[in-house]
């Protein structure tokens, strides 16, 4: 008589040992539970109602799809799968076997009906769960107590579980994002401030107001490492990462502390500065690399802990990552170095902070140790490399000549060139400035070096073209422009300069 209903307990026990959340377990006759990931579905339903004719069988399978529509749309999942498991005595006495044998669809709703009946507990329930040891769930359990037993302890898993739920969602209580709005303000009024002093597209004030500009960390103006979090090129650029920074700032803050979210995006921001000054010669801003470290700090939880991960956040943080770093490969002008170095930094940050009641004092401060040792030889790096030492030249080159100091530039730049691995940066702005002071055959030197590099500049062979008309050497002058065209042949200046160039040639 009890044999069923103990089965049906012990039935719903095996599952939420093996994965199987518990989300609905009343006094109703039936247990809803969320599958794991590695189940081909999505909820599970178990039923223990005497079924007697197949109608009644239909009748709730449709009620069920509507219920599992409904929790579709609440969660936006495109679609849900549902195995709807009846215990029940005896099998409708109608013909019922046409309904069990397809799965009944709605829609995005897909709704599989199986039965366990009192007869053949075994085999049905073998045939429903091939996972499950059938003979330990149908054992010769015939009694109430046997059956209340079963029920107590599915019960005791159960209490288990929301005890486990109310720890998991206490881990976004360790503090209010009080921060998070701090750095939003900060970014915000940083940038009418640029936008009342010149623009926040325009470089110099950007370089002013503590943008990262390579030289002048070199020269000594460490806080420019710091600085660049709280500004932002252009209206879009602020939007973004604003919206970004509130979306994923406020939940590591919850999740870490106001405390240690402020160690985690300062350090995270610093890092990223200075993977793009060792990356990058370019002068940056933005507060990328410290959002990037945020999501470094949701990643180190999720490699941590992956099942606390897996249900309060999910695997959306880590597409999200993926997405915003091949975003950063295929479009110019970003600063992906400086995410990558966010990322790096806000992993290793909170792998040293660690969440707040957390233990293994040793590997935190293994990860601390490692995050120093990463920035300092990093930005060892950076100063002490000939390849950055060049890249300081050319930017501070490039601001002289801005500025109209061409010889400046040539001074500057004159030893740097003599050198037979000197970047074609470098002997590109030394070429022009020289073209300035009329220091033409260097120009021509320089520039011949150029193309020997990079045979398909198509903008040096055209100075080359103006260089050698200029002192008339037509012939000279002619190959060259004949290259420019050849590697950009709808550039007007070209075909007029060809023409000219012709022309002088037949006069």
């Amino acid at each position: 008589m009890y044999l069923l209903e103990y089965t049906y307990w012990k039935t719903a026990e095996h599952l939420v040992n093996s994965g199987y959340g518990v989300i609905q377990a009343g006094e109703s006759g039936e247990i809803w539970l969320e599958a794991p990931d590695k189940s081909s579905y999505d909820l599970v339903r178990l039923y223990k109602h005497d079924i007697d004719f197949r109608q009644e069988m239909a009748r709730d399978i449709e009620e069920q799809a509507e219920r599992v529509e409904q929790a579709r749309k609440q969660l936006g999942r495109r679609k849900m799968k549902l195995l709807n498991v009846f215990f029940s005595a005896e099998a409708p006495v109608d013909d019922w076997e046409e309904i069990a044998e397809k799965p009944f669809e709605k829609g995005p709703v897909l709704v599989e009906p199986a039965i366990v009946r009192g007869t053949m507990l075994r085999d049905d329930l073998q045939a429903v769960f091939p996972s499950i040891r059938a003979e330990e769930c149908t054992e010769a359990r015939d009694s109430f107590e046997d059956a209340q037993m079963a029920r107590e302890r599915f019960l005791s898993l159960v209490l288990k579980q929301e005890e486990q739920r109310k720890n998991e969602a206490a881990v976004f209580q360790n503090g209010k994002p009080i921060f998070t709005y701090v750095f939003i303000a900060l970014q915000v009024l940083m940038f009418f401030l640029l936008e009342l002093n010149g623009g926040s597209t325009n470089t110099q004030t950007l370089v002013a107001f503590g943008a990262k500009e390579n030289s002048l960390i070199a020269a000594g103006e460490w806080w420019r490492l710091l600085t660049p979090i709280v500004l932002h090129i252009g209206i879009a650029h602020l939007a973004f990462n604003t919206l970004a920074l509130w979306s994923v700032g406020t939940a590591v803050e919850r999740m870490y502390g106001s405390g240690r979210f402020l160690l985690i995006y300062l350090a995270a921001g610093i890092t990223g500065s200075i993977a793009s000054f060792v990356f990058s010669p370019y002068p940056s801003a933005g507060a990328s690399g410290a959002i990037f470290g945020c999501l470094g700090a949701l990643l180190y939880v999720a490699l941590s802990n992956r099942k606390m991960f897996l249900r309060t956040i999910g695997t959306n943080i880590i597409v999200i990552i993926i997405i915003n770093l091949g975003f950063g490969f295929a479009v110019s002008n970003i600063d992906n170095s400086g995410h990558i170095g966010g990322l790096i930094g806000g992993f290793f940050a909170a792998a040293a902070l660690g969440l707040p009641k957390a233990g293994a004092f040793g590997k935190r401060l293994l990860s601390a140790v490692l995050l120093i040792a990463l920035a300092a030889g990093f930005l060892y790096y950076g100063l002490h490399s000939p390849s950055r030492q060049e890249s300081v030249l050319i930017q501070q080159a490039s601001e002289l000549y801005q500025e109209g100091k061409y010889e400046e530039v040539t001074e500057l730049l004159n030893g740097e060139a003599e050198q037979k691995d000197a970047s074609v940066d470098l002997l590109k702005i030394l070429a022009v400035s020289d073209i300035q002071i009329g220091e033409y055959d260097q120009a021509i030197s320089l520039l011949e070096r150029v193309v020997e590099k990079e045979p398909k500049d198509h903008a040096s062979y055209y100075n080359l073209a103006l260089l050698y008309a200029e002192k008339n050497e037509l012939g000279q002058a002619e190959e060259a422009i004949k290259s420019a065209v050849k590697f950009k042949p709808k550039e007007q200046r070209y075909k007029e300069l060809q023409q000219q160039i012709e022309n002088n040639k037949e006069s």
